[in-house]
């Protein structure tokens, strides 16, 4: 039983840890540059993130999904959607940023 238990722990681990490249290759997969926002938006909030696309926004649309993880507090993977320079109803650019975890 104990060898069992040694043998699950980096399973346990793993399944802790975040892994930033792996959201930054979802969401690039979900979301291009040069795609209409509201479609972005609506992509976006299909794969669980609820993005603030108020009127006083501006240029950068922040999102967030809250991300679930096994025997810690959950963490808040973020992404701003940033409109096209030339075209305001277009995503110019995605920036994801640092997952955020509670210490």
């Amino acid at each position: 039983m104990r060898r069992f238990l040694l043998a699950a722990l980096p399973l346990v681990l793993t399944a802790c840890s975040i892994d930033q490249s792996k959201l930054g290759h979802f969401v690039t997969q979900t979301v291009q540059p040069g795609m209409p926002m509201e479609q972005a938006l609506v992509r976006m909030q299909a794969e669980g993130f609820y993005c603030n696309a108020g009127s006083d926004v501006g240029v950068v649309t922040p999102c967030t999904r809250t991300y679930k993880r096994p025997f810690r507090r959950d963490c808040l993977e973020r992404v701003d959607l940033v409109r096209s320079a030339t075209a305001a109803k277009t995503v110019g650019a995605i920036d994801v940023l640092e997952v955020k975890c509670p210490g």
